[in-house]
């Protein structure tokens, strides 16, 4: 039989809440309408000059906000610095292989005009130069030369 058993409070009094007594006076009479207030009620403010009522600033998410706190985040950024920030953002996330990486990366000025210059004897013929290459084969036909083509 588990009656006799002490709870654990009735062990140690000293964890049990004390209750603070507030005052030995009795609580005020509710107000009857019709009734004349009492002396110990306060006069009513007028408030009829008052715009706005003056409240308690909560500080929660979307509410007010601290006096000095620093706002400089919450600036409207101009549109070229935040599609550099953005795009600086994505070049980190983004794996990139390195066939495509290559491209990223200019050339210095010897190794460009270099290039440029390998480049130009594979760049196809613009219309001028197809109009000088035909009038060119044309005229050798017609004299009876043999023509190189390249097919």
């Amino acid at each position: 039989d588990l009656t006799h058993v002490a709870s654990p409070l009735q062990l140690r009094p000293q964890c049990r809440r004390q209750t603070k007594s507030k005052s030995k006076q009795p609580a005020p009479a509710p107000f009857i309408p019709g009734s004349k207030p009492t002396q110990d009620a306060a006069p009513k403010k007028d408030t009829s000059a008052v715009l706005f009522d003056s409240r308690r600033l909560k500080f929660g998410i979307g509410q007010s906000l601290k006096k000095g706190m620093d706002l400089r985040r919450y600036d409207k950024w101009s549109r070229y610095v935040r599609w550099q920030r953005r795009r600086m953002i994505l070049y980190q996330r983004l794996k990139v292989s390195p066939s495509i990486d290559q491209f990223s990366i200019a050339l210095d000025k010897n190794n460009a005009t270099s290039l440029f210059k390998l480049l130009r004897k594979y760049r196809p013929e613009d219309k001028a130069e197809k109009a000088a290459r035909l009038k060119a084969a044309g005229e050798a036909k017609a004299a009876g030369a043999e023509t190189k083509t390249k097919k």
